[in-house]
C-alpha cells in the first residue's frame, strides 16, 4: 500500500513538472516584401525608424521574449546576405537559427519559414517584419494563448463606424464595430498542425492573406488577443512618419518614468 502511495505521489509530481515545462517555440519573421507601396528602391524592412531598420526593431521584440527559443527570418533571395549582415551589426543574431529565401507570396513564405524551424518546436509564431512596433508583451500574450488554445492571433480593435457597401457605392449595412477587429501579427499556432493545414491549402489551391485563414478553412478556432494600435504595419511613407512619432513618444514616456 505504501509503495502504491509513493508511486502515485511520484507520478503526480512528474505530471506537475511536465505541465510547468514550456513548449519549445520558434518565431518566423517575414521580411520578403518589395516595399513597392513605399515608393522607393529600398525594401521597407531595411528602411530605418529613428536610425534602426524596421526588421531589426521587430527582431528585438522577439529576441527579448522568454517564450521564443529560435527565430527564422524569411527574406528575398537577393537580400539574404544583407539580412545576415544586419543581424551582426545590430547584435540580434543570438536566437536566429537561419535566414532563408521565401516564396513569391506571403502564404508561401510563411510555409517555407515554418518548415525551416526545428522539428522539436511545438509552436510557431509568425510575424510581419513591417509591424516593427510590436512589443515583447504582445508576443508573450499571443504565444501564451496559443499554448492553451492551439491557435491565437493579435488583433487591433476597430473604433471607426464601418459600412458594408455594394459595387455601386451604396451603403447596404452598418456593421457592429464591437465585433470587428483588424488582424495583426504575431499569429501563433501548433507547429505540426500548421504544416498540415498549409499543405492542405496548397493542395486545394486555397489562397489566404493571413495564417489565421488556414485554420479557419478547416474549422479550427483561432483565439484573439487584443493589442494596441501601435502594432500597425508600415506600408507607406505616412506609416513611417507615424512609426517615428510613436517611438519618440515611447522614449519620452520611458524617460519621464
Amino acid at each position: 500500500m505504501k509503495r502504491k502511495r509513493r508511486l502515485a505521489g511520484l507520478v503526480a509530481g512528474v505530471l506537475r513538472v511536465a505541465l510547468r515545462v514550456r513548449p519549445k517555440t520558434a518565431a518566423v519573421i517575414l521580411a520578403a516584401g518589395s516595399g513597392s507601396r513605399m515608393g522607393g528602391e529600398t525594401p521597407k524592412q531595411f528602411l530605418k525608424v529613428l536610425g534602426t531598420p524596421i526588421l531589426v526593431r521587430s527582431l528585438r521584440a522577439f529576441a527579448a521574449a522568454p517564450s521564443i527559443d529560435e527565430i527564422v527570418v524569411v527574406t528575398r533571395a537577393g537580400d539574404v546576405g544583407t539580412v545576415r549582415a544586419l543581424l551582426d551589426e545590430y547584435g540580434v543574431a543570438a536566437k536566429v537559427k537561419t535566414v532563408i529565401a521565401g516564396g513569391d507570396t506571403r502564404q508561401k513564405s510563411a510555409r517555407i519559414g515554418v518548415e525551416a524551424t526545428s522539428k522539436g518546436c511545438r509552436f510557431v509564431a509568425i510575424h510581419d517584419a513591417a509591424r516593427c512596433l510590436v512589443t515583447t508583451e504582445t508576443v508573450e500574450k499571443v504565444v501564451g494563448t496559443a499554448y492553451r488554445k492551439r491557435a491565437a492571433t493579435a488583433v487591433i480593435p476597430i473604433h471607426d463606424t464601418v459600412k458594408r457597401v455594394d459595387a455601386s457605392g451604396r451603403i447596404r449595412e452598418t456593421l457592429n464595430r464591437e465585433e470587428l477587429f483588424a488582424a495583426a501579427t504575431p499569429q501563433a499556432f501548433d507547429r505540426d498542425f500548421y504544416i498540415a493545414v498549409a499543405a492542405y491549402a496548397e493542395k486545394k489551391g486555397t489562397v489566404v492573406t493571413d495564417d489565421n485563414a488556414l485554420f479557419e478553412a478547416v474549422g479550427q478556432t483561432v483565439y484573439t488577443v487584443p493589442c494596441d494600435g501601435d502594432n500597425f504595419k508600415v506600408t507607406t511613407k505616412s506609416d513611417l512618419i507615424r512609426a517615428e512619432a510613436t517611438v519618440r513618444a515611447r522614449e519620452s514616456k520611458e524617460n519621464d518614468e
